[in-house]
């Protein structure tokens, strides 16, 4: 959406370039936030154009300079390695 390259067409949000979607509800969240807003388009096909409003463009600058969270490991701890078998001399 920054890259101004988000399209709505028919009511579906588009990515222009890979023609992925985006869902209403992304576009709709951040619309009420005041961080996008809606243009008509010239495109054929194509209703409107989401860009970052300057509220949006601001969060997204100062969210560059935030620290990134830990990311959560879903992996499980590495079993215990396996024990030697106990051998009998003969």
């Amino acid at each position: 959406m920054a890259r101004g390259e988000v399209t709505i067409a028919d009511g579906k949000p588009r990515l222009r370039r890979d023609d992925l979607r985006v869902t209403i509800s992304t576009v709709r969240a951040l619309e009420g936030r005041g961080l996008l807003a809606r243009e008509d388009t010239p495109l054929w096909f194509h209703d409107e154009r989401v860009h970052l409003t300057e509220a949006g463009r601001r969060d997204l600058a100062a969210s560059f300079a935030r620290p990134r969270p830990t990311g959560l490991t879903t992996s499980s701890p590495a079993p215990p390695p396996p024990k030697a078998a106990a051998s009998r001399a003969r």
